[in-house]
């Protein structure tokens, strides 16, 4: 009975995740990348409650699919994504290539019965060591790569490293049931017996849940506060200087370039130039080319000048008390080290000192 409150469980945060995901006006790379994560969880999980529990017979199709390797490479994008790296096909195809083997060795696996029979056990040991290497190596991995102690958006740590300890607990778990399997003479014994992997995935389920929905309420407070405010859209954008213009440029790309910037997409802490050329569907190089004549600067110097302006509006409020790594978070910047380089090199001070040379003047005016 406790096994099918499990699958009940994982498939509504499953649901609820993708709700929520679709309900995020702005999506982060690392908010597609658990969405990917999400619904192999839930095919996943699937799987497991059909063949497993109920439909008898069939618990070997289950067993034998390779879906654990993915969560491994999965973490490994989710890590590319933290560190601003972009994602490329080539990089997914190498990480999707022992799950991509595993699968049509378990298309024989599922077709042939001789097979099953025969060598079932040693199609289990494989595919389980394979799982174990999978989640020691991808952890190891991205621990010893790099370091995202620079990343200010809290609950994105909290999630990165609660994947690293999940599989590590699994790899810790499958590899003694690995080996006791191997001095065992029972035919089709599988390595890794019971529920242990759906309660972890349970674990995993909430936990992308609840990052989507600190995400959506973070975004409704951000929209609240003012910081996507209309009052305050078109103070950021310099006078328009329509003479210097190329006209190819002018006409019609300038009311569509300035009215996306004054929704304050680059708020977005992924908010990136092919994102702006993808959204409104103009040739990169005529973006770029109005970014230098209009604002005199290049597309990224622009956009961080832009963010700092927004950290700026709010520094200067009265009622002014939020935590300055959370607010640079707000306005686009993830990374700390970023935020404090650019904001120095617009203001030539710090945020607190910034907020209170205003303060300063306020009160001897």
């Amino acid at each position: 009975m406790l096994i099918y409150l499990i699958y009940a469980a994982i498939a509504v945060f499953n649901i609820l995740s993708i709700q929520l995901y679709r309900s995020l006006p702005l999506k982060t790379g690392l908010e597609r990348i658990l969405i990917y994560l999400t619904c192999t969880l839930f095919l996943h999980n699937f799987f497991a409650a059909i063949f497993r529990d109920f439909i008898s017979g069939y618990r070997y199709v289950d067993v034998g699919a390779p879906f654990g390797l993915l969560y491994g490479p999965y973490l490994y994008y989710g890590y590319l994504t933290l560190k601003g790296k972009k994602i490329h096909r080539r990089i997914i195809f190498t990480h999707s290539l022992p799950f991509i083997i595993a699968a049509l060795i378990y298309l024989v696996f599922l077709s042939m019965e001789p097979f099953r029979l025969n060598y079932g056990k040693y199609y289990y040991v494989g595919l389980y060591s394979s799982f174990g290497l999978s989640w020691i190596i991808y952890p190891l991995v991205v621990l010893i790569k790099g370091n995202i102690s620079d990343i200010l958006n809290l609950e994105m740590k909290r999630l990165y490293y609660y994947f690293i300890v999940m599989l590590l607990i699994l790899a810790a778990i499958i590899i003694p049931s690995i080996m006791s399997t191997l001095v065992d003479d029972h035919a089709n014994k599988t390595p890794l017996s019971g529920n242990i992997i759906y309660v972890i995935m349970l674990v995993g389920s909430a936990l992308i849940y609840e990052y989507y929905l600190q995400s959506l309420k973070k975004f409704m407070h951000r929209g609240s506060s003012g910081l996507l405010g209309s009052n305050s859209r078109k103070s950021l954008l310099p006078p328009k200087r329509t003479e210097s213009l190329n006209p190819a440029v002018h006409s019609p790309f300038q009311s569509k370039i300035l009215s996306y910037l004054e929704d304050k997409v680059y708020l977005d802490p992924d908010f990136t130039v092919d994102r702006m050329v993808k959204d409104l569907k103009i040739p990169r190089p005529v973006i770029v080319q109005f970014f230098r004549e209009f604002f005199k600067k290049n597309v990224l110097k622009t956009i961080n000048t832009l963010r700092i302006e927004e950290v700026c509006s709010e520094l200067i409020k009265k009622d002014f008390d939020m935590n300055i790594d959370e607010l640079a978070l707000r306005c686009g910047f993830s990374s700390r080290a970023s935020f404090y380089r650019n904001f120095n090199n617009e203001k030539q001070c710090s945020p607190i000192e910034y907020r209170e040379k205003h303060l300063a003047k306020i009160a001897s005016s």
